[in-house]
């Protein structure tokens, strides 16, 4: 192959100089090791003006429909619901808190390509978004915008989708030999 061009600081002069190397060089055959960062994020969010919020009829199939009748497991570390430890249902892609500032329209065109992460349906297609867009419970409390989850997944300060960003958070899925990404 040829050869790559790679930015290089040369702490001497204190700049950076393009340096040429091998594209195909062979990756460093020696292990790090793990890395532990302490991590906390600070920002602000501000929530629409919204009631106390109630479980809704169609939230209610939804949650059962999942948990009882598809048996569906903790999306991240597969948990069933039993006796130990009741299942939750999550509002993946709209918190329902926020469902009264969405673009249900401008949403909808997004949607045309999105799945559910754990059903692999397609929600685009599903929805009339005008219909949504005058009541956004059709789409928020139904299984097209729900994750099942573990407590631990879903809310806990170190685990929980809740607290912790989603690229770290769905590494918990596939770690390699039990491997704890987060703790």
């Amino acid at each position: 192959m040829g050869n790559c061009i790679c930015n290089q600081i040369d702490e001497e002069k204190g700049n950076i100089e393009d340096k040429k190397g091998e594209e195909d060089q062979k990756p460093p055959t020696e292990v790090i090791p793990n890395i532990t960062k302490k991590m906390s994020n600070h920002y602000t969010i501000h929530y629409p003006l919204h009631g106390k919020r109630k479980p809704t009829a169609l939230y209610r199939r939804t949650r059962h429909e999942l948990i009882y009748n598809k048996k569906l497991t903790c999306f991240i570390c597969n948990k069933k619901n039993d006796d130990n430890e009741s299942l939750e249902t999550h509002h993946f892609y709209c918190e329902k808190y926020a469902q009264t500032m969405i673009d249900w329209k401008k949403f909808g065109e997004f949607a045309k390509n999105c799945h559910n992460i754990q059903t692999g349906e397609n929600i685009g297609e599903t929805f009339n978004w005008d219909e949504v867009e005058n009541n956004p419970d059709i789409f928020v409390d139904s299984p097209h915008n729900m994750v099942v989850l573990c407590k631990q997944h879903h809310t806990s300060g170190n685990k929980g989708l809740h607290h912790v960003p989603f690229p770290d958070w769905i590494l918990q899925k596939y770690p390699k030999n039990n491997f704890e990404f987060l703790t």
